[in-house]
């Protein structure tokens, strides 16, 4: 049996770009292309080339992508959004270069380490915060952030006590190829295929599984879910089958992030901005990328005055931070104790980065039960009902009693 050759869509070491870059080796492959680690050739430092595949060069909606997420990265400045250094068109190619950063994604870092120390996660989700102020403020929302588009640069040098923290360093949002750019009252994708979603399913936010336009405010659930993730050690919502994930973003409520005996490791303020990140409704979260920096910062000083603990029948709990002068004067979170989470951690669709089938808006929940057990508000109300029951029985028999004995 012979061996396959190489692939026709890859680069060969060696192959130079654009009279300017030299190709070192592969970094990562996906559908739409292959990234690789390349040098410049003025100057020899490492540059990642994202490439489309040769046969997708005639592709309108990915030819479409590439140049439109060109000219979103050429919008963005800032610390924590990887640049873009060159945009290439020649011979069927179409490359973007970008800077190269020597790190893993928070996606790998979360396989080896979650859930990981708090503090650690609060920095990490500051970092991200920053990303989405430059984006927002550039008239951009990401449309898909999540774990896997989440780069952490290792720090120059180890600390003193030895090498880095794996999860220390500087944190870098990536992938703007789902992203849209708003204009004034005005939101494009350049994509126009109608009855597609666009998102990964375990942080699309309620409005982006219902097929609604995204504004800042998905990208501030995105967050939300990755911070759960980082704290609790597993997303929101962890289901067998996409439709199902994305059915419980927007019917179900998260199990809390202080349940299974967290409430050591996680604060109820921490818990209150979290669960604000990821509230149903766009209106109720966290108005801005900085208003939620600033609430993440008052609990890493523990500015908290008091918290109310989650009334499970549906009214609203409310836990106040004492902010001084910042933008948020408090957090409100909704809580309902969900079922425990499984065991088992679907990975077939984590990487799908567009979902074609639009769900119906009307989905039913699948596993709509609660854990009696976990639910004090249920038992509440069964009680009171059960109250009823006998207060109309005993009505009814002494009623009865009363007309025997009359007659």
């Amino acid at each position: 049996m012979t061996s396959p050759g190489p692939a026709p869509d890859r680069l060969p070491v060696g192959h130079r770009v654009g009279s300017r870059y030299t190709v070192l080796s592969i970094i990562g492959e996906g559908a739409t292309g292959v990234v690789y680690l390349a040098a410049r050739d003025e100057d020899g430092q490492r540059v990642a080339l994202k490439v489309i595949h040769r046969h997708l060069y005639g592709d309108r909606q990915i030819f479409g992508r590439y140049h439109r997420e060109a000219a979103i990265l050429k919008r963005l400045k800032g610390p924590h959004v990887v640049g873009m250094l060159d945009f290439i068109e020649e011979d069927g190619l179409l490359v973007i270069a970008l800077e190269h950063i020597d790190g893993s994604s928070l996606e790998e870092l979360l396989w080896k380490h979650a859930p990981i120390d708090i503090d650690r996660a609060v920095e990490i989700a500051l970092q991200i915060c920053s990303a989405l102020e430059a984006a927002h403020a550039a008239g951009v929302v990401h449309r898909d952030l999540k774990p896997a588009n989440v780069l952490i640069e290792p720090l120059d040098a180890p600390s003193p006590d030895g090498p880095a923290a794996p999860l220390a360093g500087r944190v870098r949002v990536v992938d703007f190829g789902l992203a849209k750019v708003v204009h004034g009252d005005q939101m494009t994708t350049g994509l126009t295929e109608q009855d597609m979603i666009f998102g990964t399913p375990e942080y699309m936010a309620p409005e982006q599984v219902r097929g609604e336009d995204a504004d800042p405010r998905c990208d501030i659930y995105a967050l939300g879910c990755i911070l759960y993730e980082m704290a609790v050690g597993a997303v929101p919502f962890d289901k067998r089958t996409p439709i199902a994930v994305m059915t419980a973003h927007i019917a179900e409520q998260p199990p809390s992030p202080r349940s299974g005996g967290r409430a050591g490791r996680i604060s109820a303020g921490l818990e209150a901005v979290i669960l604000r990140a990821l509230a149903k409704d766009p209106a109720e979260r966290h108005p801005s990328a900085r208003a939620f920096a600033d609430a993440l910062r008052a609990c890493r000083e523990r500015r908290v005055v008091g918290h109310a603990a989650a009334d499970l029948d549906g009214a609203t709990s409310r836990t106040d931070l004492q902010l001084g002068k910042t933008a948020l004067d408090h957090a409100t979170p909704v809580h309902d104790e969900a079922r425990p989470l499984d065991p088992g951690r679907p990975d077939a669709y984590r990487d799908s980065a567009v979902v074609r089938e639009r769900p119906a808006t009307r989905l039913a929940v699948l596993e709509d039960s609660l854990d009696d057990a976990a639910a004090p508000g249920s038992r509440s109300r069964e009680r009171l009902l059960w109250t009823v029951v006998a207060i109309l029985f005993a009505s009814a028999g002494i009623a009865i009693g009363a007309l025997f004995g009359a007659r």
